[in-house]
């Protein structure tokens, strides 16, 4: 019988992956052969598709251009395990959103899967009740490059290239160790933290080193417990954000571009202002800070210091105690001059991004992201806006 054109048409190949950032995070184990057809199944999706189709990989895409039989029997050995895999994933609402504390479900990754050895082919498709975290998406997700994805050969360095990917626009996530571990499902085989680290984390650095999220990290104990991983890469995907005029509108704009902190930041400082992260008294402590330890040596540079404490507001609890004790000492300010109007634009990565380091410092209220999203900056007049590109904006006229 002659099939459906639908199951022998050949599915372009997109160069984005899209996935819903509760995927990123889901807890499944996959070896090197099946993160390679999950790929390819990703890279077959539509950002328009609106129901799973049955995709067509050719063998010779899975195994590295590889032909051999004993290929061919791995394939089909690799099939056979994949078809069964299940993943452990958060609920969504029914807005497609993550909720505070959500409840988990255990769904499975395919509908079906078969080879085709005489075609030299591999039919599969994805679980129809994987589509709010694949299909449509609008928001809570993460893209990547397939070429840089391509770059990578181990199963885990996959899975840490997405889990970064998701904090590009921050450049820095946190992760505890056990639940990095639960993600990777490598708890049970690394116990000891040496061996998770020479077996799993340092060679996902060293493959990682070839793709845009190249990375360094610093452990961080409790008593001799490594409890965490703070993972630091390169910021991506910033915001293009248009600069001020040249002479500086206030006097806290002005500390900080003496200080050396490019004027294209300014705004996003300007942001946390207004939305009441901190106030300008802090801004003065924080430049008076670091200049100390940069006299005393232990800052080099002194912009990246100021702009770090700025960002992460870690100072935040010296700079209150000073306060409580009466020494903050905010110097003398002139009245500021009007600022100019202008659109402000900040990607919906750079807010999530901003609000989940202020939470994780439990310097806001405790709130879901959609809640401080309304109650921060669609209050104060900011709307959403989806680019041609697929890249959701806030925009203030």
């Amino acid at each position: 019988m002659k099939q459906p054109d639908s199951m022998n048409a050949a599915h372009p190949v997109h160069p984005l992956i899209v996935q819903h950032n509760a995927l990123i995070n889901a807890r499944f184990v996959l070896n090197t052969t099946e993160s390679r057809l999950f790929l390819a199944l990703l890279s077959r999706i539509g950002r328009d598709d609106t129901q799973f189709q049955v995709c067509r990989i050719p063998v010779r895409e899975l195994m590295a251009h590889s032909t051999s039989n004993s290929t061919y029997e791995l394939v089909r050995k690799t099939l056979r395990h994949f078809a069964s895999r299940t993943l452990l994933i958060e609920k969504l609402d029914a807005t497609a959103r993550r909720q505070t504390q959500p409840d988990f479900s255990i769904l499975p990754l395919l509908a079906f899967a078969e080879y085709k050895h005489h075609e030299g082919v591999v039919e599969a498709r994805f679980n129809d009740l994987l589509m709010p975290y694949l299909l449509q998406l609008r928001e809570n997700f993460t893209k990547a490059q397939l070429t840089e994805l391509l770059k990578l050969k181990s199963s885990n360095a996959y899975r840490v290239y997405l889990l970064l990917r998701e904090y590009a626009a921050f450049g820095k996530r946190v992760m505890a160790v056990a639940e990095l571990k639960t993600i990777l499902g490598v708890e049970e085989e690394y116990d000891r933290f040496t061996n998770f680290r020479a077996r799993i984390l340092d060679p996902a650095q060293s493959e990682l080193a070839q793709t845009d999220m190249a990375f360094t990290y610093v452990l961080e104990k409790q008593g001799r417990t490594i409890t965490h991983i703070c993972f630091l890469f390169k910021p991506t995907g910033a915001a293009p954000v248009p600069a001020p005029a040249q002479a500086p509108e206030t006097s806290w704009e002005a500390t900080l571009l003496e200080a050396g902190i490019a004027a294209k930041s300014l705004a996003g400082i300007k942001t946390q202002l207004e939305n009441g992260y901190y106030d300008e008294g802090y801004i003065y402590f924080v430049v008076a800070h670091v200049r100390r330890q940069a006299a005393a040596g232990k800052v080099k540079k002194l912009a990246g210091a100021v702009y770090k404490a700025l960002l992460e507001g870690y100072l935040l609890e010296d700079y209150r105690r000073q306060l409580r004790h009466g020494e903050a000492g905010e110097p003398e300010r002139k009245p500021a001059r009007p600022v100019v109007a202008q659109q402000e634009r900040h990607t919906l990565d750079d807010v999530h991004a901003m609000y989940e380091t202020m939470r994780q410092r439990r310097l806001i209220p405790d709130e879901n992201f959609e809640q401080n999203l309304a109650r921060v900056w669609l209050s104060a007049g900011f709307r959403q806006e989806t680019d041609a590109q697929g890249i959701q904006w806030l925009i203030k006229p």
